[in-house]
């Protein structure tokens, strides 16, 4: 157990008595020193939460419990998603210097060709809320390239299972993969460039989706997409670009209207760890989930995902339900604010 224990140390970060993922991005994000401003959170903005279960025991954890079969079918997952982190995090040195802040439709064509080509199931463009920017943390620039990957439904129906977190983190395998891919491209053509570190980062990328216009946030917290419903996860590349064809409307935001509905999210929550109904939480975002409780339980079972799997958006297709959807009146109207262009 302890060969175990120290292995996945070695690979997810820890110096402590088990893995620490908080702790490995607490070293990506001391690069920041590197930067002499940042774009700076809001006062009222909330902080990162945080992945480790302080009242775990290694022993506990899934981690603990893996064959040696899932073993090393788990390694070839999580090394490559750890060095990209990396990679990503060194990019953040400070010594970048951009030369354009200006960018041609062409150049956006072909950015956006090359996101989809990589495996990017969308892109947009957001000037990033302050209040989307952790509390204590802080951006290299205002404005950010938001994408998107899509996750297998065959692989996640089981979850919470080792098959469904291993497709979990090859999303974020490949979030990290195209975002170093599209940094590099544009540090190539003049522009500044910090992919976001795919599993963790400065930002709240669900609440920056929103404001993309990628979808629209469910009651479990997730982001809901026309094409992926809640089997997505989402990546960011900050950027110097200041012409970003931003857009300020989302046609998504009745989801929510159906979630107030739904709920089978909140049944389905094997700790009920999700909120009845969304919460405001000061800064013009949402509250969903008591991450206290689903932490636990997440670091127990796989990385969970049962909420993601049981979503109607999820399971039967975001058209099929909006189809079927014929609206709901006294539903809360939970909108995210979203900043005017050039605000």
């Amino acid at each position: 157990m302890a060969i175990i224990n120290q292995v996945f140390k070695t690979i997810m970060g820890g110096t402590g008595k088990k893995p620490s993922l908080d702790g490995v991005l607490a070293i990506f994000d001391r690069e920041l020193e590197n930067f002499q401003t940042l774009v700076q959170p809001e006062p009222t903005s909330k902080p990162r939460t945080p992945f480790d279960s302080p009242n775990l025991t290694f022993d506990q954890m899934y981690m603990s419990r893996l064959s040696l079969r899932q073993i090393l079918e788990f390694l070839p997952v999580m090394i490559p998603l750890r060095v990209r982190m990396s990679q990503s995090a060194r990019l953040y040195d400070g010594k970048f210097q951009a030369k354009h802040s200006e960018a041609t439709p062409g150049f956006l064509s072909a950015l956006e060709n090359m996101a989809r080509t990589a495996g990017a199931a969308d892109i947009r463009y957001v000037k990033v809320p302050r209040n989307a920017i952790f509390q204590h943390k802080g951006i290299p620039h205002e404005y950010a390239v938001v994408i998107t990957v899509e996750m297998d439904k065959e692989k996640l129906s089981n979850a919470p299972s080792f098959a469904a977190m291993i497709e979990v983190a090859k999303g974020y395998g490949n979030l990290a993969r195209i975002g170093n891919q599209l940094a590099h491209f544009m540090r190539q053509n003049g522009f500044a460039a910090y992919p976001g570190t795919a599993l963790g980062g400065l930002t709240d990328y669900t609440h920056l989706a929103e404001v993309a216009g990628l979808g629209a946030i469910g009651y479990h917290g997730l982001l809901i997409s026309p094409n992926e419903g809640a089997r997505l996860r989402i990546n960011t590349i900050y950027t110097n670009i200041t012409n970003l064809p931003i857009q300020t409307a989302n046609k998504h935001l009745w989801v929510r209207d159906f979630c107030a509905m739904c709920k089978k999210c909140i049944r389905g929550c094997p700790v009920q760890a999700i909120y009845e109904q969304p919460r405001p939480r000061g800064d013009g975002g949402m509250q969903c989930i008591d991450h206290a409780a689903c932490r636990d339980y997440f670091n127990q079972n796989y990385g969970c995902a049962v909420c993601l799997t049981k979503c109607p958006f999820s399971e039967m297709g975001y058209e099929k339900v909006k189809a079927r959807f014929k609206g709901n009146p006294d539903a809360p109207q939970f909108r995210i604010p979203v900043l005017e262009k050039g605000a």
